[in-house]
């Protein structure tokens, strides 16, 4: 009988013990079965690098298991290196990266090695860094008319325009010649750095400082605006002066000092009172942190002279004014920085506005004061006066 009449007849029963068996009864169990009850097989073979943890430590060998039948052995001569990786001695549990030298040695263990694994190690923390922005830092190495070789376990390149620490100005032969001075004067220096760019396969790792100033700025930012609170003094450099206020940096956030919180004297413009880089000594005046605005004041961190005034002038004293300007009411006085005073237009004879001129120094009488208020009443005195000083 032909092969697809036997195939027809037990299709439709005529062959008795194909058709008195029941499917499932004598049906072999499946590959996808089998496989699915050895587990997941992992794919180690020689020149492989792979995960391991630590099952066992032995005076000679360290015992890793890499998911195959057997143990791997890692030597002890490795030990030293893995702890200097730690930071201490291997324990059961640790998971390490390794290199399989073989799969099978005499003893039935695949041979593992350690150190051979470290440029994979390598590679990974390179791009785990560049992933999670970690700043780190390395030594300067060497430096070449494109920026300077550091050492991050390997060799690894910092361009110039990734270095917040060189100024380049222009392309003259003299400023190139300052540039290779910069850059030679960072060898051997300490620098702060993000891993922006690692690529393996071009064996090219690329740091830059500037971004790891950034976010070590962003950090203390971060930090700094938890930290004030309103109502401190903060001591800080003035990093911008512009018309209508300063910005002090506080030590990784800006904070504003309008016009207005500047003196206790007025003030026309900023630059007046502060300069680009000096230390001050600020009053918090409030803090928001949604926004990230600080609110500052310079007069406030200072004593108020107000608060003195009875003492340093007081009521019937003879004091030194400067003539600052006419008003259709008066004419006002400064007297010390923060204190004015204004001599009322009832109190001016035509003899005195000979001397309430605009900067004319002249004598004056102190004939009231209204601390709470900020006022001050004068009379002028002519220098003729017996009583002027």
């Amino acid at each position: 009988m032909e092969e697809s009449e036997r195939l027809r007849l037990g299709a439709d029963g005529g062959d008795d013990h194909v058709s008195a068996a029941g499917p499932e009864d004598d049906e072999p169990e499946s590959m996808q079965a089998i496989l699915d009850s050895l587990g997941e097989v992992k794919d180690v073979r020689r020149g492989s690098v792979v995960d391991g943890v630590v099952v066992r430590i032995d005076p000679e060998e360290l015992l890793v298991d890499i998911g195959l039948k057997s143990e791997g052995v890692v030597s002890t001569r490795e030990v030293a290196a893995i702890v200097e990786d730690l930071g201490r001695r291997p324990l059961p549990g640790d998971s390490l990266l390794v290199y399989v030298v073989a799969t099978e040695s005499p003893e039935g263990h695949p041979i593992l090695s350690y150190k051979r694994a470290a440029s994979e190690r390598f590679w990974r923390k390179a791009q785990l860094q560049v992933q999670q922005g970690e700043v780190i830092e390395a030594r300067v190495l060497e430096a070449n008319r494109g920026g300077v070789v550091v050492d991050y376990g390997s060799r690894a390149f910092v361009p110039i325009s990734q270095l917040s620490t060189v100024t380049r100005v222009g392309d003259t032969e003299e400023e190139q010649a300052a540039l290779e001075k910069q850059l030679q004067e960072l060898v051997g220096q300490i620098l702060r750095l993000k891993v922006i760019e690692a690529d393996r396969r071009r064996n090219r790792l690329i740091l830059s400082e500037r971004q790891a100033n950034r976010e070590l700025r962003s950090q203390r930012r971060d930090t700094l605006i938890q930290e004030l609170e309103a109502g401190q003094v903060r001591r800080g450099r003035v990093s911008n002066v512009a018309s209508f206020g300063v910005f002090v940096d506080l030590g990784g956030a800006d904070g504003l000092v309008h016009i207005s919180e500047l003196s206790w004297a007025r003030v026309k413009h900023p630059s007046e009172v502060v300069r680009p880089g000096q230390e001050v000594e600020v009053f918090v005046i409030s803090v928001d942190r949604d926004s990230r605005k600080i609110a500052l004041s310079l007069r406030r961190a200072a004593e108020d002279p107000w608060d003195r005034v009875d003492e340093d002038h007081p009521i019937n004293s003879i004091v030194e004014g400067e003539v600052l300007k006419q008003a259709q009411f008066g004419v006002f006085v400064r007297l010390d920085e923060g204190i004015e005073g204004l001599v009322h237009n009832s109190e001016i004879s035509p003899q005195d506005r000979r001397i309430l001129q605009e900067g004319n120094r002249a004598h004056f009488r102190v004939i009231s004061i209204e601390r709470d208020r900020r006022r001050l009443r004068l009379v002028a005195i002519n220098d003729t006066d017996e009583t002027a000083p």
